[in-house]
C-alpha cells in the first residue's frame, strides 16, 4: 500500500532538513544535501528552521506640508523569534502537548531506547524533524508518537527516529516497505541505494542499507516495546552502528 511506503520518506527528509540546519548553524561545511526526489513542495529553508529573519526597518512618515521636519522617535526593534535553533537538547521527559484525534504526537520520552552519547557525542532531541514530519498526511496518518534525534560532531553524524506505528499498523509488509523508502529518501543524493544487508548489532536484528555515495541507513523493530527506530550515518567513526549497538529493547 503505497500511502504506507511514504511514511519513512516524510521521516527521513524531515530529518535531512533538520540536520542540514544544524550544519548551517555551526558552521559544518558538508552538510547533507536535501534529497531532490523526497523533498516536500513546502519544506521550509533552512533560514525558516533556524527561526531566524531580518528585522524590518520601520517606515517613516512624511513631514505635514510647511512643518519643520522634526526628529522621529527611535524605532521599538520587532521580537526576536522565539524558535530555537535547530539540535536544541530538550529533556526526554519532556510531556507531549495535546493534539487532536488522529494527529502523531512527538513523545521525546521514546529517546530513551538510544544512548545517551556517540563516543563521547550528545545525542539531541531535534524538535524541528518533527514538525516537518508531522505536517505529511502519511506519517501522520501511521504513526502514533515518534521523536527524533541528531547527533553531530564535524563530518560524522547519525540522525535518528523512533516511532510507534498506530494499533494495527505494524506487519512484515509495512517494516519492509518503511525501510525501502527511507532508504530510497536518504540515498537520494548519495548515488542511489546500492545495497541492503542484515545483522546482529548487540541484541538486535538490524537492517543495513549502503548509498553509493557512502552513506548508511539502520532499521530495527523492538518488538517488546512496539517501537521503530530507523537512522542514517555518516563518517568514519559509524555513529550509526553506535547508535544501534546502544539500543534498549
Amino acid at each position: 500500500m503505497r500511502v504506507r511506503t511514504e511514511v519513512a520518506r516524510a521521516a527521513v527528509v524531515a530529518l535531512v532538513i533538520a540536520v542540514a540546519a544544524l550544519a548551517a548553524a555551526c558552521g559544518v561545511s558538508q552538510a547533507t544535501p536535501v534529497p531532490a526526489s523526497a523533498a516536500p513542495v513546502s519544506a521550509a529553508p533552512v533560514s525558516t528552521a533556524l527561526g531566524s529573519a531580518a528585522p524590518a526597518t520601520p517606515a517613516q512618515s512624511p513631514a505635514p506640508s510647511g512643518a519643520a521636519p522634526s526628529t522621529p522617535p527611535p524605532a521599538t526593534p520587532a521580537p526576536a523569534p522565539s524558535a530555537a535553533p535547530a539540535g536544541t537538547t530538550a529533556p526526554v521527559d519532556s510531556p507531549a502537548p495535546p493534539s487532536p484525534a488522529g494527529a502523531v504526537v512527538e513523545d521525546p520520552s521514546l529517546l530513551s531506547v538510544l544512548p545517551a552519547s556517540l563516543a563521547g557525542v550528545p545525542v539531541n532531541h531535534e524538535a524541528q524533524a518533527f514538525a516537518e514530519a508531522a505536517t505529511d498526511p502519511a506519517f501522520a496518518g501511521n504513526v502514533q508518537s515518534a521523536a527524533f534525534a541528531v547527533a553531530v560532531d564535524g563530518e560524522d553524524l547519525a540522525s535518528a527516529v523512533v516511532a510507534r506505528p498506530n494499533p494495527g499498523v505494524y506487519s512484515e509488509t509495512f517494516f519492509r516497505d518503511w525501510r525501502d523508502s527511507y532508504n530510497e529518501g536518504a540515498c537520494g543524493q548519495s548515488g542511489g541505494v546500492a545495497g541492503n544487508a542484515q545483522s546482529e548489532i548487540g541484541k538486535q536484528t538490524v537492517y543495513i542499507g549502503t548509498c553509493a555515495g557512502g552513506l548508511r541507513t539502520y532499521h530495527a523493530w523492538l518488538a517488546d516495546k512496539g517501537l521503530l527506530v530507523s537512522a542514517f550515518s555518516l563518517g568514519d567513526r559509524r555513529f550509526g552502528e553506535l547508535l544501534m549497538a546502544g539500543l534498549q529493547p
